[in-house]
């Protein structure tokens, strides 16, 4: 959860959160200044942030939804992964968490993944890919007890905690996994900072998330000043954008039927349903959707 990092931010999300419905020439005067506070100021961009995630958790009483993130839909005709039949109609979220998860082997390993959300990722990591141990963190401390009510696995735990603060001594663990998530951060140098310390020698940091490109280009500056290796990076918009086509109407229909009228706009805008603001970024490729293996240097 960050938003872009050179304070031009992923705030398009949260636009619709800002513009009042009647444009009076001193509310609209109100609202810009708000937008660019909101811009200017990483910590108050990530407080918003809290705040919205801790709004869809309330929402989602019967946790119908344990992603949060746009998918990935292969474009070629790849084989598709196995999955379980209870799984499947959340298929387009956990091909994007497989995208990233299966580009290093886990089975065996200890695996962390930094904001969690609604932790159908790290319960899909936990089943299929078989790490030894796979513990998932996030801030959202409701969304971390709806978790732990909900996912009964033997090798996955769920706790609290800060992505610029991890809970974690040293080296411990071989992969930290990321997943739409760090566009939110206050500091993005700072949650590097913190994977690099947890991680083992050799250790991969394993991330997807959303840019424009000269966010991008500030990202590859961080990951030199962290001293990450750079072992892949993959630009996958048009994957996204297909996932977001293939879903829309189903998220449409979720969110008619659990976010009250006066908050579907934004709703449907932060989803990038059909036609959104959120949705022509991506059709048109102003933001881009990237994943990376990022490689601790050492012994692996």
């Amino acid at each position: 959860m960050n938003s872009r990092l050179n304070g031009q931010s992923q705030d398009h999300r949260f636009r619709g959160v800002f513009k009042p419905a009647h444009h009076t020439a001193e509310r609209l005067s109100v609202m810009r200044l708000l937008e660019r506070v909101y811009r200017a100021l990483p910590p108050l961009r990530r407080f918003v942030y809290r705040l919205w995630y801790r709004q869809m958790t309330r929402l989602d009483r019967h946790a119908e939804s344990p992603f949060a993130n746009y998918g990935y839909a292969d474009l070629i005709g790849a084989q598709p992964i196995p999955l379980a039949p209870q799984d499947e109609s959340d298929r387009l979220s956990i091909q994007l968490y497989h995208h990233v998860a299966a580009a290093v082997p886990l089975a065996g390993r200890d695996v962390l993944e930094v904001g969690s959300g609604r932790g159908g990722g790290a319960s899909y990591i936990a089943r299929y890919l078989g790490p030894r141990t796979m513990v998932a963190v996030d801030l959202n401390l409701r969304a971390i007890e709806c978790c732990q009510r909900r996912f009964r696995v033997p090798n996955l735990r769920f706790r609290r905690g800060d992505s610029e603060n991890l809970p974690f001594a040293d080296g411990t663990f071989d992969a930290v996994l990321n997943v739409e998530s760090s566009h939110c951060y206050g500091s993005m140098s700072k949650f590097l900072s913190e994977v690099k310390r947890v991680l083992r020698s050799g250790g991969c940091l394993l991330l997807a998330d959303f840019r424009t490109s000269a966010d991008i280009e500030r990202l590859q500056r961080q990951f030199e000043q962290a001293e990450f290796v750079v072992e892949r990076e993959e630009r996958i918009t048009p994957n996204v954008f297909r996932a977001l086509e293939l879903d829309s109407e189903r998220k449409l229909a979720l969110i008619r039927r659990r976010v009250p009228p006066v908050l579907q706009a934004v709703f449907r805008q932060f989803a990038a349903t059909a036609g959104t603001p959120t949705w022509e970024k991506f059709r048109q490729a102003h933001w881009e959707y990237l994943s990376f293996v990022l490689r601790k240097p050492g012994d692996r």
